[in-house]
């Protein structure tokens, strides 16, 4: 039975994030404190019930979120979805360098492109703070793959470098609104899981795709028209997707005024000075990240001259094998981290990434089969460390966010942590790799992998010496 209900706010201490408190009235006039979460509310509902008027919990398995939520299975399309994207975009650098005949710097930048972009998260998580996002997804979404499509007319770097910008873009937004919906609508027990379950079936697609694509442009001229017109296709589904689920506000709207430029940054500077658990973990993610990017513009340029690869073994490796092990580990990945804290999760998936550039080194003094062979053991290892990452990348930062802040808030200020690193990890790969080759690059990545595993155990030690450690477990239940 539904009573009278009175919505109190209160600002935490040394937080400009407002808390929204309620206090509702049962039918005797005793004051019973809400407890529910807003994200197990409908959107448009904001009454409160009493204390013994309340049901009990539904499961909250990956499954049962999935069938009795119209949210949950529009996140799980649009993770899904992803995969056609995924599939086809990351053959563009490849595109650009057997195709295109780019230089081994215009492909560093083009790397660059997507982390340095992703430092707009901070502005864009501040205009969806307290709004209804879907009209902001749809129209940058839909220029986003409109971008993709026009890839069918590829004929120039500039061109790439344009679609990218535009692409990644787009994402920068996607992110923290995904979060978002994940805070709002999933019972913070089944996130793991069902964000799991969608990218496993997104690895599929990948997978898919990146066999498809690998065979086709081996075999046709300019192949990459339809391989960007099939994902740009699917990217419009996939958006229509997420753009459609509404959010609710969980604090007052900020305004947008002509501090847009400076007020998100003093808002991340205040976050991280508040929350310096969460700032050693984005430290520990960023020497993660480091290693990661100084891979990408060497990974290209050693697998095509150094190991003389064509477009299918690339495929075959990079894209289908690598899918096939995130098939299975994503989702298996997703369970352990909703029964997991994210200082352990991130150690051992940091871990794990160690001993794949080592074998990609090992591949090239090797020779047919067994250099294949080789590779591809590179890209299980990778595959199976990368499951834990794209867990924690996504999903990381909102046990920080805990019930009460917005996620988006917490994962745009992680989304520009990711910009930072783009701003000169790939111009160290790079810089690496011209002056002392490709292999010591490779090798310098996994020194540094090696590195944030540790730095992320020792996070969690300073957080608990330093007696600021807060619960960062998933729970049945929140307050």
């Amino acid at each position: 039975m539904k009573s009278p209900c009175t919505q109190l706010a209160r600002d935490e201490q040394n937080s400009s994030i407002h808390v929204i408190r309620s206090t509702c009235l049962d039918l005797n006039g005793a004051r019973v404190v809400r407890t529910e979460l807003l994200s197990r509310c409908k959107v448009s509902t904001f009454s409160c019930m009493r204390a013994e008027d309340r049901q009990p919990i539904a499961p909250s398995g990956a499954w049962s979120v999935l069938k009795r939520s119209r949210e949950a299975r529009a996140l799980f399309l649009y993770g899904a979805l992803g995969g056609v994207l995924y599939g086809a975009i990351q053959f563009a650098e490849v595109i650009a360098r057997k195709s295109l005949g780019v230089s081994a710097l215009e492909i560093t930048l083009f790397t660059m492109i997507m982390p340095v972009v992703s430092l707009t998260s901070i502005w864009w998580g501040r205009i969806l703070m307290g709004r209804d996002q879907r009209a902001l997804i749809l129209v940058t979404g839909f220029i986003g793959m409109g971008a993709l499509l026009s890839g069918y007319w590829l004929v120039s770097m500039i061109h790439l470098y344009i679609l990218a910008i535009l692409y990644f873009m787009a994402y920068a937004i996607q992110a923290p609104a995904q979060n978002r919906v994940f805070q709002q609508y999933i019972p913070s027990k089944a996130t793991g899981g069902l964000f799991g379950l969608g990218q496993g079936v997104r690895m599929v697609f990948v997978g898919a795709t990146s066999a498809m694509a690998g065979w086709w442009l081996d075999r046709a001229e300019q192949g990459w028209q339809h391989v960007f017109l099939i994902a740009g296709l699917t990217g419009f589904v996939s958006i229509v997707a997420l753009g459609v689920v509404r959010t609710q506000k969980q604090h007052d709207a900020l305004p947008i005024r002509f501090n847009i430029i400076l007020g998100p940054l003093r808002d991340a500077w205040r976050l991280l000075k508040r929350r310096p658990d969460f700032m050693r973990f984005e430290g520990s993610f960023m020497v993660y990240g480091v290693a990661f990017m100084m891979t990408l513009p060497v990974l290209p340029i050693y697998l095509v001259d150094d190991l003389m690869l064509d477009y299918g073994q690339i495929g075959l490796a990079r894209g289908t094998v690598y899918s096939i092990i995130m098939i299975a580990g994503v989702p298996l990945f997703g369970r352990w981290f909703d029964k997991t804290t994210p200082h352990r999760f991130g150690a051992i998936s940091f871990g794990i990434l160690t001993g794949f550039p080592l074998l990609l080194i090992g591949a090239y003094y090797l020779e047919g089969s067994p250099k294949l062979f080789l590779v591809i053991a590179a890209f299980v290892l990778f595959g199976i460390g990368m499951s834990g990452v794209m867990i924690l990348w996504n999903l990381g930062s909102m046990r920080f966010a805990g019930a009460r802040e917005d996620a988006g808030h917490y994962q745009a200020l992680h989304l520009a942590a990711t910009g930072i690193r783009g701003l000169f990890a790939p111009l160290l790969g790079y810089v690496v790799m011209e002056m002392l080759g490709t292999r010591f690059a490779l090798a310098c990545a996994a020194a540094i992998w090696a590195l944030s595993a540790v730095s992320m155990l020792l996070a969690r030690v300073v957080d608990i010496r330093s007696g600021i450690a807060t619960p960062l477990r998933a729970l049945d239940t929140e307050e």
